[in-house]
């Protein structure tokens, strides 16, 4: 093994917007800065596919409204000293996003990135143009082909990590402190709209460190996802015209589904409700499909209908098939009002994040967070490590041992069988038995992926995704079998009602190495 001095006093792991922005933030304090992702600067994680809408306070909106909101949205078991944090420092850090150049349109609560081609995603325009703005920062190192796979810990403080370079050998880096940015988890479900290796790495990571993991059994499901074959499963975002229509396989009409009012709406006020009824209709009557045959010509002009416009598919013609898919990851772990972990030594920042979306997320939320706590982080991270670097004394360059037979086709199926069993266990609605026998059917997983190993660095790295991503799921199945009661997004058809007489509790996941499970604890939900 490698053993090698980083030069770097900040270290973080993932570089997405808020990975980014702890860059950004650590380089302003003078650290020397090393920035890990295993793809490009940005454009390989979910900021990219974002709507690039953020709420916020305004002129018009109070502080004290938007925490008020949020709380509610997320049925009052949100970490309020955290919802308040957010609220003091949004308005600042938006201010410091859009002297990157970027425009946006406001509106009371929100803020809308505005991209200069309306066919574009405009999340890929925004973090353009925040990762040109990172990459002029001073001593600032970007590896975009390293794999974590490791927090090191030192003396009870994070120290380094762990993990593969490009040409799959094994590598260790020390660093002064470690921000940890490694989003969610989206992907490990069947139906997701997240970026193919969103699997969970951060929470195996955290959990492994001795970290805590709260409140993981809330997932936020989307309910209008393309689901045609052969076409990307992109989210359809409101602004939707009124006259799409949402209509089974014959063309018979189909908004009873989501009620009164047009389906923007229905996103907007009712996305939980809206996702379990179409998953439901899904389960026992076949396909749904959105008909935008009747949609005025102008909308093809317009944000989001223009990037429609360049997959290919006709839907101007024809109606074309959607579903429900996971969307976002509300738990994960928790930090100080700077950034740090309960792990001294450790920052989080991003999806990664536990406190501010409760049992559901508020739209625009994400993205704030990703500035409000990459900042944060970034900034503290910097000052926490003044001196604390240590050097690594280099050793002979060892590259791992592989099996002479490729595993990719276990390794293949074994994804599918993760998913397939997030999907129908720890999917949109839950039951105790699924939840039961998805926990038997990760055991038989765990076991046969200790069985497996790889032929050349890919693979070794698909083999930590998948085990990272098994405990991801252990995690949401563990903590959802244990609350009874349906709130937020979490949905238990057998405890159909909310209960804030039991529940207005957190779950505490704590990861117990010897046994490979989740001791589950709770805490009072802040007041």
């Amino acid at each position: 093994m490698k053993l090698q001095d980083s030069q770097a006093d900040v270290l973080i792991i993932g570089a997405g917007l808020a990975g980014m922005m702890a860059a950004w933030a650590a380089g302003q304090e003078g650290a020397r800065v090393l920035l890990l992702d295993r793809s490009s600067l940005g454009m390989g994680t979910n900021s990219a596919l974002s709507n690039a809408v953020l709420a916020a306070p305004t002129a018009a909106y109070p502080p004290e409204q938007y925490v008020r909101d949020t709380w509610e949205i997320g049925r009052r078991i949100n970490r309020k000293s955290w919802v308040s944090r957010v609220a003091q420092e949004a308005p600042g850090a938006i201010e410091r996003l859009l002297a990157c150049g970027l425009e946006a349109q406001s509106s009371r609560d929100t803020y809308a990135i505005l991209s200069p081609d309306p066919r574009a995603i405009p999340g890929v325009h925004l973090v353009r143009r925040v990762a040109d703005r990172v990459k002029q920062a001073e001593h600032l190192h970007i590896d975009t082909g390293f794999y974590v796979t490791e927090i090191l810990v030192e003396e009870g403080r994070a120290a380094g990590v762990q993990g593969l370079d490009t040409r799959g050998q094994e590598t260790r880096l020390s660093a002064g402190a470690v921000i940890l940015a490694a989003g969610g988890a989206g992907a490990v479900y069947h139906r997701n709209d997240n970026q193919k290796s969103t699997l969970g790495q951060g929470y195996a990571l955290a959990a492994r460190a001795g970290l805590a993991l709260w409140d993981m059994e809330f997932v936020q499901f989307f309910p209008l996802v393309l689901a045609e074959p052969r076409l990307p499963s992109l989210i359809l975002y409101p602004p939707l015209p009124r006259e799409v229509r949402l209509v089974d396989a014959r063309g018979q009409d189909l908004s009873f589904i989501h009620g009164a009012g047009s389906l923007g709406e229905a996103i907007m006020e009712k996305r939980d409700e809206f996702s379990a009824a179409l998953y439901e209709r899904l389960e026992t009557a076949g396909p749904v499909f959105l008909d935008f045959r009747s949609v005025p010509a102008s909308w093809w002009d317009r944000h989001p209908l223009k990037g429609m416009t360049r997959l290919a598919f006709d839907f101007r013609r024809t109606p074309v098939a959607i579903a429900p898919a996971a969307h976002f990851f509300m738990g994960g772990v928790r930090i100080d009002g700077q950034g740090e972990t309960d792990l001294p030594g450790l920052f989080a920042c991003g999806e990664m994040v536990w406190g501010l979306h409760g049992a559901n997320r508020r739209g625009g939320n994400a993205l704030t967070e990703c500035l409000v706590s990459g900042w944060l982080a970034g900034s503290s991270a910097a000052r926490r490590s003044g001196g604390q670097r240590t050097s690594a004394p280099a050793t002979e360059s060892l590259l791992p041992k592989y099996a002479p037979v490729s595993s990719l086709e276990s390794i293949g199926k074994f994804r599918k069988r993760l998913k397939a069993a997030a999907w129908g266990k720890a999917g949109v609605v839950r039951t105790a038995e699924g939840l039961r026998t998805g926990l038997a059917e990760i055991g038989e997983l765990e076991q046969g992926l200790a069985d497996l190993q790889a032929s050349n660095p890919q693979e070794k790295i698909w083999l930590h995704d998948l085990r990272g991503a098994t405990m991801a799921v252990r995690a949401v199945l563990t903590a959802g079998l244990n609350r009874k009661e349906s709130r937020g997004s979490f949905i238990r058809k057998d405890f159909p009602e909310e209960d804030n007489g039991r529940w207005l509790k957190n779950s505490c996941l704590t990861w117990q190495p010897r046994s490979r499970e989740f001791i589950t604890t709770y805490a009072d939900a802040e007041s």
